[in-house]
């Protein structure tokens, strides 16, 4: 039973505005609970806490020492993504904020000493070797992305999870989004740093890219809503910058899914390695391309002289998240990407999400079985019942919607909203700026209760791509002088 107390804790976490003011609250609840006790006591059967322990104790000792060769030597061969175990979400369920002090001990110890490393002048290590090192642990230990879903106006949820990261300094640099979350993941890539504030805001944003057509122009174009509309929405909001253009000057690594209309093509995931002179407002344009709902768009790109041609004019695109919602696999082999941080919006597969923070129990056995059991059925059934049409528009309905169902939805950490049916009935349709500004909060209050998983999942990580870039800079400025 919850004390008044604990009543009036929860309540104001639920009212907080801020992540300082929710973090504080937080705490107070799990202070509340007795948690200090169990986040005091590193043994845990979730995580190899000797391993950890021990480690720790060496490190420590080396760096009282000044043995740098030895911490380096350690570094290089111990760091791991998941080293004993440390991403289990299960270490994170027990408390609203953090998880074992151990934890948080050995991760700070880890990146203080990476960055004593890239910015002392060690002479067992060269700049040429200790370039070598952090590129190398770096490629070892793997890089985090951000992917963003679709899901038309329930997307702008998605402003708030990366609002929330990037105040904490857990944005990362490799951000994907399809339909709606490639919108988003536009917006972001193509704004500078002190760009943000007022675009979390909606500051500056006209929300009206949605106009329906008359009956008309619905037959004529064999679509419902006003694709020259969205057209001239996205390229007052992104401008005309190409991929490379964007990267150039924001250093974000945005990417955009399409599929094709036509059954010989695979979807693409476009970027500023596979199409960097695209420009970014149409493949953004043909990500939302909601078959049905808007028309099949041609991309287009920049020629040598930087006018505006179609690319592959021969070749339509269409929806992102028809085949490649969440693009995993590619941001592996194109960035080295093996941690991936979801914020899921697609209105199909909310009902279907677990909550990832609740502890296991019979009551969560029970809602994933029962979820599980309809996902599989509604895929079995689509399967058996594309057999009885060889092609045409029936036989392609029913593939896309197996593509859909097929698909994995999931991340390392998962963000989602809690919907209403309310939210599902405005899913088209112009926002209000209240409306906007709803769906903001709503992402960043989805993400706080994650941040401390979240930065510890990705801080070693993160430490590493800042010092490659920092000795980068060294080595540029040193060019410079001579």
């Amino acid at each position: 039973m919850r004390t008044q107390k604990s009543k009036s804790t929860h309540q104001a976490i639920e009212q907080a505005s801020t992540y300082a003011d929710w973090r504080t609250h937080a705490l107070d609840l799990d202070t509340q609970a007795g948690m200090d006790v169990w986040k005091s006591n590193p043994n845990s059967p979730h995580y190899q806490y000797q391993l950890i322990q021990q480690r720790l104790i060496n490190l420590r000792k080396w760096r009282k020492a000044n043995d740098w060769p030895q911490l380096i030597y350690s570094l290089r061969e111990g760091l791991h993504r998941n080293l004993g175990n440390l991403a289990n979400p299960e270490l994170y369920k027990h408390t609203k904020v953090g998880t074992k002090y151990l934890i948080d001990e050995y991760i700070t110890e880890v990146v203080s000493l990476l960055n004593q490393v890239c910015d002392r002048d060690i002479p067992e290590l060269p700049y040429a070797q200790k370039l070598l090192f952090f590129r190398h642990t770096g490629q070892s230990f793997g890089r985090s992305a951000l992917m963003l879903s679709g899901g038309a106006n329930m997307g702008m949820f998605h402003i708030g999870v990366i609002k929330a990261l990037s105040e904490q300094r857990l944005l990362p640099r490799v951000i994907s989004g399809s339909s709606a979350g490639a919108v988003v993941a536009a917006f972001l890539g193509t704004r500078k740093d002190n760009e943000l504030a007022p675009w979390f805001q909606g500051e500056g944003m006209a929300l009206d890219a949605w106009r329906t057509l008359s009956p008309m122009e619905m037959f004529r174009q064999q679509s419902i809503m006003d694709s020259q509309k969205l057209e001239q929405f996205l390229r007052a909001q992104i401008g005309e910058y190409t991929f490379e253009e964007a990267f150039k000057r924001t250093k974000r690594i945005i990417n955009i899914t399409v599929s094709p209309v036509a059954k010989n093509q695979h979807a693409r995931l476009l970027n500023y390695l596979t199409t960097p002179h695209l420009l970014v407002w149409s493949a953004v344009l043909a990500s939302c391309a909601v078959p049905g709902l808007f028309p099949p768009v041609r991309l287009m790109t920049k020629d040598r002289l930087g006018e505006e041609k179609p690319y592959m004019a021969s070749i339509k695109w269409v929806d992102g998240a028809i085949q490649s919602d969440l693009p995993a696999q590619r941001l592996g082999e194109l960035y080295n990407v093996n941690h991936h941080l979801v914020s899921q919006t697609n209105p199909h597969v909310l009902p279907f999400i677990t909550d990832t923070t609740r502890k296991d129990g019979w009551s969560r056995f029970l809602t994933d079985l029962m979820k599980n059991e309809v996902q599989f059925r509604s895929k079995q059934f689509m399967q058996l019942a594309s057999y009885g049409f060889d092609a045409g528009i029936v036989k392609n309905l029913m593939e896309g919607v197996l593509a859909i169902v097929d698909q994995q939805y999931y991340g390392d950490v998962t963000i989602h909203p809690s919907v209403r049916m309310k939210d599902y009935a405005r899913l088209l349709g112009n926002l209000s700026q209240a409306d906007f500004q709803e769906w903001v909060l709503a992402g960043e209050r989805a993400t706080w209760p994650n941040i401390s998983m979240i930065r510890d999942q990705t801080i070693i990580g993160q430490t590493l791509e800042d010092c490659i870039m920092r000795l980068k800079k060294q080595r540029s400025r040193k060019a410079q002088d001579v």
